[in-house]
């Protein structure tokens, strides 16, 4: 075996000072979990052990107990996750690492899964866990001037100011326990400090340790996970095999049908589909109130036709939506712009997304062409792309400048790898009819 099973939730005679805890409170366990320990590993290299606390699914967080799978699917997902590090295939984690001649430090160092929280029925709060570390630390081991090491995501870092979550009183008391290890999430800030003035002793890694296939993993989140499996999507690039099986076989691809009538995924297009109509409906007003608004011609890829669609739903829209094509395949878009793509042209780029709303503003005649160009798939296990979740998005308008015939926008848009295909569309399109709306309001006339 490659790790050990304990039901302490630190090693037997063991200090902390080379320890490293990382808490599971979310599920199922994914490759995500081995890339922040790694990088953890990267930046402290006397770290030896790593000790995953596995939760017993009672989640402090009242906002994180709508989905638990049970405690014994839950060590088995870990398990499955520790034995892949040593397999010699089949593993997407050590097939990047082995493509760039790098070593996972996370397979030299001794692994343990802690299983102490399986023996309360009840909420296991953090500071409940760093408290039990202490207990079960030799006494000898024992020193006022090391902390125990807990890595985090600054998701939670973030939560910590919830009162709800964690009150001021555990927060104080594990200020002078615990070094936060955190790892940077896309998008979330770190506060320096809480609003009552408390600050915790953190240490910010860096992602930059990590080799570049790796670091998309930090998008990942067992919440990505749950409405990926939901929605039956493809998991090789999520889960170990083995661990894909167990999920299937668990609910029939549907793990969190058990606990709500509307799954985590179906519940996060909803959402979408309610930010995509509130933004279509802002542009849509910004045009309607116009004595003359803008011939628009829209020009879609990934998006799938959800940007015309969203405003051709409104009553009213024909004063100013021309029409629409969607571009799906390299063969459409080489129609649009009547040459063929070079054999090292990439199908997704600033250049080629400007050439195409220009072909359609001259084919049609429309003042304004909004062209989005982007890749919505998510990894599907192969390595044979790294551009999930990124769009081009062009707007190009006319000007009556004799010098400048037209006037262009672009933006890049970068969502979530790791997001279905169906959420990738549709934040697209929020993203497309954002910069219209961006453009509106800075030339409103």
């Amino acid at each position: 075996m490659y790790f050990k099973i304990i039901e302490s939730p630190c090693p037997e005679n063991s200090d902390f000072q080379n320890t490293l805890f990382v808490p599971i409170t979310g599920n199922p366990a994914g490759y995500h979990h081995l890339v922040l320990a790694e990088l953890a590993l990267r930046q402290r290299p006397a770290l030896s052990k790593v000790v995953y606390l596995l939760s017993n699914g009672n989640h402090p967080d009242p906002s994180k107990r709508s989905v638990t799978l049970p405690k014994d699917c839950r060590l088995q997902l870990m398990q499955d996750l520790l034995v892949s590090l040593h397999q010699s295939s089949g593993t997407r984690l050590n097939v990047i690492v082995d493509q760039v001649g790098e070593t996972l430090r996370l397979r030299q160092v001794k692994l343990f899964i802690s299983i102490s929280e399986f023996l309360r029925e009840g909420e296991v709060k953090l500071l409940d866990n760093v408290k039990n570390i202490l207990s079960s630390v030799q006494p000898y081991h024992r020193s006022k001037n090391k902390l125990i090491q807990i890595l985090v995501g600054s998701d939670l870092i973030n939560r910590m100011q919830d009162p709800k979550i964690f009150s001021e009183t555990d927060l104080k008391e594990m200020s002078s326990l615990v070094e936060w290890l955190v790892v940077p999430r896309p998008g979330e800030r770190i506060p320096d400090s809480f609003d009552n003035g408390l600050s915790l002793k953190q240490k910010i890694l860096d992602p930059e340790h990590l080799p570049k296939g790796l670091k998309s993993y930090l998008n990942l989140s067992s919440t990505v996970i749950r409405r990926a499996v939901s929605c039956g999507q493809q998991l090789q690039a999520y889960l170990p095999e083995k661990a894909i099986k167990r999920l299937e076989d668990y609910d029939e691809r549907g793990i969190s049908k058990k606990t709500s009538k509307v799954s985590e995924w179906e519940a996060r297009i909803q959402e979408l589909d309610r930010d995509l109509l509130e933004i279509s409906r802002k542009v849509f007003w910004q045009l309607f109130e116009r004595n003359n608004p803008p011939k628009i011609y829209f020009i879609e890829t990934s998006a799938g036709g959800r940007i015309a669609g969203s405003f051709i739903g409104l009553p009213g829209s024909s004063r100013f939506v021309l029409g629409s094509q969607i571009a799906y395949a390299n063969s459409i878009k080489e129609q649009l712009i009547g040459r063929f793509l070079g054999p090292q042209e990439s199908s997704l780029s600033e250049k080629l997304t400007k050439e195409m709303a220009l072909a359609a503003m001259e084919k049609t005649g429309a003042d304004l062409v909004l062209a989005e160009n982007g890749m919505a798939g998510p990894p599907d296990g192969t390595l044979r792309s790294t551009k999930n979740g990124i769009a081009h998005v062009v707007l190009i308008q006319k000007s009556e400048l004799i010098e400048q015939p037209y006037q262009q926008i672009h933006e890049v848009v970068q969502e979530n790898p790791f997001f279905t295909k169906q959420e990738h569309q549709l934040c697209f399109a929020i993203s497309s009819i954002s910069l219209l709306s961006k453009q509106f309001d800075s030339n409103p006339s």
